[in-house]
């Protein structure tokens, strides 16, 4: 890497721990997620029940209604994955071939290729460079005649202004769809993400803010024939029973191309444990958020999370932006020098998505280009999409099992790393 270089004798580079110095912490942090001996109990009794599908056990479904409850809302479809769960709200939507939906090129990839695997096609949209997310205007200039819905995408934690985006999309009859795969919690104005469009879906995979035992998701509707369509979307396409979907004979008909999304009742048992831990999670990991940002506010050369004054953050993430008035050291060499001092950190989402292979060459499925199409464009430059993946770092040290030193040790860390590579650009 290209470290800062040690041309005078007891400069802050020689310091370094990647340079040989000592570095801030050598105990490894804390793990998460971490499940306590309830959850542990809830996933033997589902063990020991007999009934481990959702088509025959109860605790699926009592996930679901407790987590309708929460964010109030009439429907909950617990799902196995977040991805699980953008798909098959838009298959809820009967969103497919022939049709646009408008995505983020700064997000995990699965935030655009479920859109190609309902067979529609994504269109990009720049994001802020302060939040990360999708703004209405800058959804407002990807519309193109096609564009049946929007997946916007509360990313990190922090909310994409839903009530701007949902605005825009009642006003040209577009579904909007909220990605919340890191927002538990998170809210505007007062009022949940997840709420503001037609559907909103969550993520409930191993490092999430709440997590069932590896994978699972949620969706949530107030619509009646998403849900509906949803549930047949995820048991293959088949018809439900009755009102309740679990209960009653089952028919064996099947109204629509479907998938095995069904959500297991060890995930459900976890689920509804976690979720009433979800207070005391997003407390903790706003107060672990606002000690780190305080310590982090006079360092140069480094730029903390931005909150809108609108929004609670849920804090999924903790991203730091280099300040590139200050600092032009490549983004990698910086966290090399970070973890080398004992700090969890990454890069964020280095390649964006409109930047990806499967996008740029049109990589569809088998060896066509569907549902590309050979007339689908190479996406236009997104600058801020660009700048943030070359300047955005992921510190992983805001999760309930972390300390208040730990979060100290870690700022101490990136004001040393910060320091030494400012002095060298002195």
């Amino acid at each position: 890497m290209a470290s800062p270089t040690d041309s005078r004798k007891g400069s802050l580079a020689s310091e370094l721990a990647v340079n040989g110095g000592t570095p801030v912490r050598t105990e490894p942090y804390p793990a998460w997620p971490h499940y306590g001996p309830e959850e542990i109990a809830a996933a033997v009794e589902a063990l020991e029940s007999g009934h481990l599908s959702s088509l025959s056990g109860t605790r699926v479904r009592a996930f679901e209604a407790a987590w309708a409850e929460f964010q109030g809302v009439e429907h909950a479809v617990a799902i196995s994955s977040g991805t699980g769960a953008i798909h098959a709200a838009l298959i809820a939507a009967r969103i497919g071939p022939g049709d646009d939906v408008v995505v983020t090129p700064h997000s995990f990839i699965a935030s655009v290729t479920a859109v190609l695997h309902a067979g529609a096609r994504p269109v990009f949209a720049d994001i802020d460079p302060r939040t990360f997310n999708l703004t209405a205007e800058s959804i407002e200039r990807a519309i193109t005649p096609d564009t049946k819905a929007v997946v916007t995408v509360h990313l990190n934690g922090h909310p994409a202004d839903p009530e701007a985006t949902a605005a825009l999309c009642e006003q040209r009859g577009i579904m909007l769809i909220e990605d919340c795969a890191q927002a538990h919690g998170a809210r505007w104005n007062d009022r949940l993400v997840g709420t503001f469009g037609a559907i909103g879906t969550y993520s409930f995979w191993e490092d999430k803010i709440l997590t069932t035992s590896g994978e699972g998701g949620m969706l949530v509707t107030d619509d009646a024939d998403l849900a509906r369509r949803a549930r047949m979307a995820i048991h293959h396409g088949e018809e439900p029973t009755d009102e309740n979907y679990y209960a009653g004979e089952r028919l064996y008909l099947h109204q629509l191309i479907g998938w095995n999304y069904r959500m297991t009742e060890v995930q459900g048992a976890i689920g509804s444990v976690q979720l009433s831990r979800l207070g005391g999670y997003l407390e903790r990991r706003r107060e672990l958020a606002a000690l780190l940002t305080e310590a982090l506010s006079g360092v140069r050369g480094v730029i903390p999370p931005y909150v809108d004054e609108r929004a609670a953050h849920s804090f999924y993430k903790y991203i730091v932006r280099l300040d590139r008035d200050v600092l032009s050291v490549p983004v990698y060499d910086f966290v090399e020098a970070l973890r080398a001092e004992g700090v969890p950190a990454t890069r964020r989402y280095p390649t964006s998505i409109h930047e990806q292979p499967i996008i740029v060459e049109k990589r569809g499925f088998g060896r066509s280009t569907f549902p590309f199409g050979d007339d689908y464009p190479k996406p236009p430059a997104m600058p801020n999409a660009e700048r943030v993946a070359r300047d955005a770092i992921q510190v992983t040290v805001v999760n309930p099992s972390v300390s208040d030193q730990d979060v100290r040790d870690a700022a101490t860390a990136i004001a040393k790393v910060a320091a030494a590579f400012a002095e060298n650009e002195a």
